[in-house]
């Protein structure tokens, strides 16, 4: 009897070491079906001919990411490192984009915040998977610095290139300091990614705060007739802006604290622009007057280089 129930007992044992070995077959037979299908590499899908998606969480995310703000000092030195750069941005070779996005940048007179700038967010955008490309929309001298006349054009232009589905609309002298701040744009409501800034001790300065850098789909964009052209100088525009995507009947979806978070490039300030508040009183019913709906222009030089595409621009 004894010698039954040790019998008993070492089936048991046995039965449940089966039971072990054939899960821990499974489970690493599935984490290797999932490391093929939202890893780093994807592969072609022999029956369709076609790449697979990119992951919408690439791996290899590291979260909190080293700022350099050091200026490259030469052109050269940039194009020679990002030598998998061309025509101011990026495919991914392996997988197919989930968005094709343009990161658009208003200009003038910061070369060395430019060359930081692309030296930073070529690697950081690699890196996220992502078909991208860099337009820099540069003011000519005849007015005041105009930013949402910028990005209009840019928008515009970018548009005239090829069909992205998302845009980013991003300060020069802003650098995201966490790579899971995912630069795509969620088709239900615009993206705030700046949500806390070195130059604000890593504050939002207030709840109504959409400036910085933001996405939208092109959809969104043209529902709020893109920024107002208004706004000469500094301030007003991403306030108006903000205004414009509430009188749409949008609400705005911020990154996590932790995640948007970043660093900031010092600059001379600006010229406020005194008219501000008077604009801004007058926002909603110039809403659809005022944007893109009324945006004229005239291109100086528009080219494409390696490491972004530069738009030299004139308003009229």
């Amino acid at each position: 009897m004894l010698y039954s129930a040790k019998l008993s007992f070492c089936v048991a044992i046995a039965i449940q070491m089966c039971i072990i070995c054939v899960w821990i077959f499974f489970y690493k037979r599935n984490f290797q079906m999932c490391g093929r299908q939202y890893g780093e590499i994807a592969t072609l899908t022999k029956t369709e001919g076609r790449l697979t998606t990119c992951p919408l969480i690439p791996i290899g995310l590291v979260g909190s990411i080293t700022v350099n703000k050091t200026d490259p000092q030469t052109w050269t030195t940039i194009e020679q490192k990002y030598s998998v750069i061309k025509d101011g941005g990026f495919v991914p070779e392996n997988c197919t984009s989930r968005q094709r996005v343009t990161i658009l940048v208003p200009f003038r007179d910061r070369e060395s915040h430019l060359r930081i700038f692309l030296n930073h967010m070529h690697a950081f955008l690699m890196k996220q998977q992502l078909e991208y490309a860099i337009y820099v929309i540069e003011q000519s001298k005849d007015f005041e610095f105009n930013r949402g006349f910028l990005f209009n054009v840019g928008f515009k232009e970018a548009l005239k290139d090829s069909d992205y589905d998302c845009f980013v609309f991003h300060d020069v002298d802003l650098l995201p300091e966490n790579d899971h701040n995912i630069y795509t744009c969620p088709v239900d409501q615009p993206k705030h990614l700046s949500v806390i800034l070195e130059n604000w001790d890593y504050k939002l300065p207030y709840d109504a705060n959409f400036g910085g850098v933001s996405a939208m789909t092109k959809e969104q964009y043209e529902a709020v007739n893109g920024f107002s052209n208004s706004f000469f100088g500094w301030g007003g525009e991403d306030d108006d802006f903000y205004n414009r995507v509430v009188w749409a009947n949008m609400s705005i979806y911020r990154a996590i604290t932790g995640v948007g978070r970043y660093s900031s490039l010092q600059h001379v300030t600006a010229t406020e622009n005194p008219a501000r508040y008077k604009i801004l009183s007058k926002g909603k019913e110039q809403m659809w007057k005022d944007g893109l709906s009324s945006l004229n222009y005239i291109i100086i030089q528009k080219k494409t280089k390696k490491l972004f595409n530069h738009i030299i621009v004139k308003t009229i």
